[in-house]
């Protein structure tokens, strides 16, 4: 029974992980005054475009910034990465997808040496399936 029991969490624990086909990096840009999600997409894999008509379907990816002291947030989060419109099967419909690497940024104003946290809600989707959305925190030190 205990090893029955072993290899369910093990199979749970693996398929909750393996979900995760993009890689992020966070970073503050001092040129462009602003925090940077870079995401690495898994090839054959996409995530959604802020870009989608509300209730469209899928979760767009989104990149949030906390209120904190040090800091202001000085505008809202722009995504750089250009997304293509495809008939997508997963929502039978022509949605904006970004595959390979998604880049968006918030701008911020600096006034002391600070903590920023926030994060990235997405969900990622290939040809056959979906899944739920995930958020993942970031916390970064930055310097004026």
């Amino acid at each position: 029974m205990r090893i029955l029991t072993t290899t369910i969490l093990f199979f749970i624990y693996g398929q909750f992980f393996s979900q995760n086909h993009v890689k992020w990096t966070f970073e503050y840009d001092d040129i462009n005054k602003a925090i940077v999600a870079y995401g690495r997409i898994d090839s054959t894999w996409h995530t959604y475009s802020i870009h989608n008509k509300n209730n469209s379907g899928p979760v767009p990816t989104t990149l949030s910034i906390e209120k904190g002291k040090g800091y202001k947030i000085s505008g809202k989060a722009k995504e750089i990465s250009i997304p293509k419109k495809v008939f997508d099967p997963n929502f039978d419909s022509q949605l904006f997808i970004i595959d390979i690497i998604y880049i968006a940024q918030v701008p911020i104003k600096i006034k002391k040496e600070a903590i920023v946290s926030g994060k990235v809600t997405y969900m990622v989707c290939d040809d056959v399936k979906c899944y739920p959305p995930i958020d993942v925190p970031f916390t970064i030190k930055v310097k004026p």
